[in-house]
């Protein structure tokens, strides 16, 4: 018998109006808004204040490793990552992502994100971990076993666990595990909604497409009450539509220009207002990827920005253009794919295109990030999450000293010291419904 889904509405929102409640049909249960499940010891309590809806920052990894694959050139980028994690955590910063692929040889030795993520909590404080994402095909991962390790993932960090999900998005990697891509998005859809149930129900069981099984109590749960935000990632147009009908996280791979970028966003949040929840919480954030390379000398930044881009997006062409891409799903270079390709203004009024970066490119002085990153977040876009090295272009020293550069230029202008001391914590419940009760 298939278990029948929840009718959660639990909502995040920036702003203060409060929509009906999707999915309910009758009047709003009130709960007791936590952001953890009661433990003993220190609990987090969540301020009665807007002061977390400032822009977000965070890092991202794909953890690329250059040729050749010596096994000291592939622990040097495992540890040179968890030092820029402890860094950014005392530094004050939101997020650190950590993308799964597999077989992408030099693009991403990232295959085990939830093992790197159980080191990075292990080893900072208040950093929120992102599992950005588990790739949603029971060939590559299992649903049980999904829920089992993200569950534990949040235990360890103390309900730090973001949970984004994914299809996986080249022939290579659902080729290696046999994966007919056609059923990638009804699996992935099918994930989304038995995820939160195995994480809320003491029995669940489930009679679906991509996996069944009996009546199990699936252990432990989450930290966090009643699960972890849930996001998807955004590699083509219209993914972030499928995301706001179920409630879920805009989690962007591709950080399009400024103008695409504010139209899909305006469209995302007007979707979400009348989302069917696939669990027990919505998250209406959206967050954009971006590369971050900050130098005090607007100069000096782009002699090094540009030739990480450009490695960058040399790696996503060859998968493009080798056919190891999914087409359907048109993997997109990060921002625009060269100087000029796809920007919204000519090179002549637009400096950074001009110089050979991508438009909206977090690569220059302080001066030039602040105004970039207000651009931004004046279309929306509530947090970014910065690729440091991609593809180990930049000596790890000058990676460590533009992450205290940024943070001590750009970040003040974006929230204040107290605030990014202050705890991360997951995005604001602005109403709930009784979520194990199935409604009022």
């Amino acid at each position: 018998m298939k278990t029948k889904p929840p009718r959660a509405c639990w909502i995040t929102s920036r702003d203060s109006g409060a929509p009906q409640c999707a999915g309910s049909s009758g009047p709003t249960r009130r709960a007791v808004v936590r952001t953890s499940r009661p433990r003993p010891g220190p609990q987090h309590s969540r301020p009665d204040t807007a002061g977390d809806r400032y822009v977000k920052f965070g890092i991202f990894f794909e953890l690329s490793t250059p040729r050749p694959f010596t096994r000291e050139n592939e622990a040097a980028v495992y540890h040179n990552a968890l030092e820029q994690c402890r860094l950014a955590d005392a530094l004050g910063f939101d997020h650190v992502w950590a993308v799964e692929h597999h077989f992408l040889e030099e693009y991403s030795h990232c295959s085990s994100p939830e093992v790197f993520l159980t080191a990075v909590a292990a080893q900072t404080q208040r950093i929120r971990v992102g599992h950005g994402a588990v790739v949603c095909v029971p060939e590559m991962n299992h649903p049980i076993r999904v829920a089992e390790r993200a569950a534990a993932l949040d235990i360890l960090s103390r309900g730090r666990l973001e949970f984004g999900t994914a299809r996986s998005s080249t022939w290579t990697e659902l080729g290696g595990f046999e994966v007919n891509p056609d059923d990638t998005k009804k699996t992935w859809d099918e994930f989304c909604r038995v995820l939160p149930q195995m994480w809320t129900q003491d029995e669940f069981e489930w009679e679906g497409k991509a996996f069944s099984m009996p009546s199990r109590n699936v252990l432990p749960k989450p930290y966090q009450d009643p699960h972890p935000p849930m996001w998807v990632t955004v590699t083509s147009p219209g993914t972030e539509l499928d995301a706001a009908d179920r409630g879920l996280g805009c989690l962007g791979v591709s950080a399009a220009g400024y103008e695409e970028q504010e139209r899909r966003t305006k469209e995302y949040h007007r979707r979400i207002r009348e989302c069917d929840p696939v669990g027990g919480v919505i998250n209406d954030q959206v967050h954009t990827m971006n590369f971050l390379y900050c130098h005090e000398d607007y100069r000096q930044a782009r002699d090094a920005g540009v030739p990480m881009v450009t490695a960058f997006n040399v790696a996503n062409s060859h998968l493009y253009w080798t056919r190891e891409a999914y087409p359907t799903r048109a993997y997109q270079t990060l921002g625009n794919a060269g100087a000029g390709m796809k920007a919204k203004k000519p090179p002549a009024d637009n400096p950074s295109v001009a110089k050979g970066l991508p438009e909206g490119v977090g690569v220059g002085d302080p001066d030039h990030l602040i105004r970039t990153i207000k651009r931004w977040e004046d279309i929306g876009v509530t947090g970014i999450n910065f690729l440091l090295n991609a593809m180990e272009m930049i000596p790890q020293e000058q990676v460590l000293a533009s992450l205290r550069l940024f943070a001590e230029e750009v970040m003040p202008q974006f929230r204040t010291a107290e605030e990014r001391a202050a705890p991360v914590f997951a995005p604001t419940v602005v109403r709930s419904i009784d979520f194990a009760a199935g409604g009022a």
